[in-house]
């Protein structure tokens, strides 16, 4: 199956490549004119290119993750999104990147209908950045959403890896995998393994929302009756139960015998409710 990654980009790269003298280390991340001076030389960014080259997944934050989740994949069928920040030093992270990518016959998606650059709050007064930060940040769920449900729907499996970046595209990033269930990936420092994290967020629907109203009041529930609903919901259950929004116990036989609604399912259940008496 043909794969979409979406990876939010941070600025990793040119602080290892700091670390190691490969840029000026006295460089502040903040100083847009010398890294538009670099993102102007060819050369420069060759060199930061070469530098991923001697070890992506050390010098890389984003290749970290990515290149354990694809390995042994075919690079043909895997489509890359890359988005940062509107600054210099994002954007060099992310024109090696894409450099290091397509050298390795992976594809960068760039959607005609927005780039993946999202505006950074700096250089304006309080109130006004925080405004436009603001919608810059709900500019940016909409946008990923949208890429997401679009490559699903033309075959591919869709992932964000959530581990670079602005903090706030990180959770920006893992909220939209959530909302269109796709996978969410990072890498857990700790471990020194990439994690895959469960769906923290579902609507249900239909014949779910059904059966979480036949749940909410019924605790415990006599075992025909649990066989009468199991029967009955069964695809419902299933997925309720992936979401976390019921628990199903079984027995030592390994049969589902019985089931209470979750707090979360509880409080899903609500805000819809409350949503529908508006």
């Amino acid at each position: 199956m043909k794969e979409f990654h979406i990876i939010s980009v941070g600025v990793s790269i040119l602080t290892n490549a700091q670390r190691a003298k490969i840029i000026n280390p006295n460089i502040k991340i903040s100083d847009n004119d010398e890294w538009q001076r670099i993102l102007e030389n060819p050369n420069e960014i060759q060199k930061i290119v070469d530098f991923i080259k001697s070890n992506p997944k050390k010098n890389s934050a984003e290749l970290n993750t990515f290149l354990r989740v694809v390995q042994d994949k075919e690079p043909k069928n895997i489509e890359v999104y890359l988005f940062g920040t509107n600054t210099y030093s994002n954007e060099l992270c992310r024109v090696a990147l894409e450099k290091f990518l397509k050298e390795n016959g992976y594809t960068i998606y760039i959607p005609k209908e927005f780039s993946g650059y999202f505006w950074e709050a700096q250089n304006y007064d309080e109130k006004f950045a925080i405004d436009e930060f603001k919608k810059g940040i709900s500019s940016l769920l909409d946008k990923l959403i949208y890429l997401a449900n679009r490559k699903k729907k033309e075959g591919y499996k869709v992932y964000f890896n959530s581990t670079g970046g602005f903090k706030a595209h990180v959770i920006a990033s893992a909220l939209a995998g959530f909302l269109t269930n796709s996978e969410v990936y990072y890498m857990n420092e700790e471990f020194n393994d990439v994690v895959f994290l469960p769906n923290l967020f579902y609507l249900p629907k239909g014949r779910e929302i059904e059966l979480l109203n036949i749940l909410k009041n019924k605790e415990p529930i006599s075992e025909q009756e649990f066989k009468n609903l199991y029967n009955k919901y069964n695809d419902e259950f299933q997925r309720l139960s992936l979401y976390g929004l019921i628990e199903i116990e079984e027995d030592i036989h390994e049969k589902p015998y019985r089931i209470r609604i979750t707090n979360k399912g509880h409080f899903i259940l609500k805000t819809i409710e409350s949503y529908g008496r508006l």
